[in-house]
């Protein structure tokens, strides 16, 4: 028997209250325990979860970008360096031209052969993958962009005219497009002037090597294709600094909203500590109650 009626509704009172506390004192000793404020994001309520959930979100979609701006940066590396591996070619070739411009150089049938090796080194280059991609057919990176033997390649026809039949890329190059509008260009194409110039004059060379204006000719462009190519290379790398910095603002925002989130899910360690005391002294009160009401029910009934 629990109590008489006078005693029993106030000890179901108490024992409620007790199962409450012991509730909430359990929910405290967790959250001492783990260092979370909650368990599952439903514990943390509706606003701080929808808070928690945003943030997650952003920082997954910021880590992609970071992600994709890395392999980017590689790419423009790797063209950079090609784009100096080109460079040297030229000035291997203008070297020889002038010699052989003076007189010094090669006989016309080992100049013929020389630039037919220029030209293949060339066609090469800028026909370099990396990472399964190639660097210079701009958005169609499964395409190789210079075949000098396609159809209406013929700079040999029109020396003075540029001529870029050889190029099977896109007309488009790549652009790396990240949070907040920020955009920038990540490729350079096989049809780029300076590697017109060069594919042109080493063309002209091949066809033509025992003629003196030919040979100047072709000297001229390569000079005017090294020029170019410097600046090509310039804007690469003004290109990769800006990406970077981007890159590393990303990395702030990352660090900076994991922060956030890890703050608006963690634990007041010392306020829960300070918790589970009162609870616990508040339940012992109670029960302390409820011992007495037993007790003064009992006397009552053997009284």
């Amino acid at each position: 028997m629990v109590g008489r009626v006078s005693t029993y509704s106030e000890t179901n009172y108490i024992m409620s209250i007790n199962n409450s506390i012991q509730a909430q004192e359990a929910a405290a000793q967790t959250e001492q325990a783990s260092g979370l404020d909650a368990q599952t994001y439903g514990g943390l309520g509706g606003s701080t979860t929808s808070l928690v959930l945003t943030i997650s979100s952003q920082v997954s979609q910021l880590t992609a970008s970071s992600e994709s701006a890395t392999t980017a940066l590689a790419n423009m590396q790797e063209s950079y360096s090609v784009i100096g591996n080109i460079g040297s070619l030229a000035t291997s070739v203008l070297t020889n031209l002038s010699a052989d411009i003076s007189g010094a150089g090669n006989t016309s049938t080992t100049l013929g052969d020389t630039a037919s090796t220029w030209l293949t080194e060339l066609s090469g280059l800028l026909n370099t993958q990396y990472g399964g991609a190639y660097l210079f057919s701009g958005t169609a990176t499964d395409t190789a962009p210079v075949d000098t033997s396609a159809t209406g390649y013929d700079p040999t026809a029109a020396p003075t005219v540029a001529n870029t039949d050889y190029y099977q890329g896109a007309s488009s190059g790549t652009t790396f497009y990240g949070s907040s509008g920020f955009s920038v260009s990540t490729s350079v194409q096989a049809n780029n002037p300076a590697f017109e110039m060069m594919l042109r004059a080493i063309s002209l060379v091949q066809a033509n090597p025992s003629d003196s204006s030919t040979l100047t000719q072709a000297y001229s462009l390569i000079q005017t294709a090294s020029s170019d190519l410097a600046d090509t290379q310039a804007e690469i790398s003004a290109n990769s600094a800006s990406l970077t910095q981007y890159r590393s603002d990303i990395s702030t925002q990352v660090t900076t909203l994991s922060t956030l989130s890890t703050n608006l899910e963690g634990a007041n360690l010392p306020a829960a500590t300070v918790t589970v005391t009162d609870l616990s002294t508040q339940l012992d009160a109670s029960y302390e109650t409820v011992s007495k009401l037993m007790s003064e029910s009992l006397a009552s009934v053997l009284s």
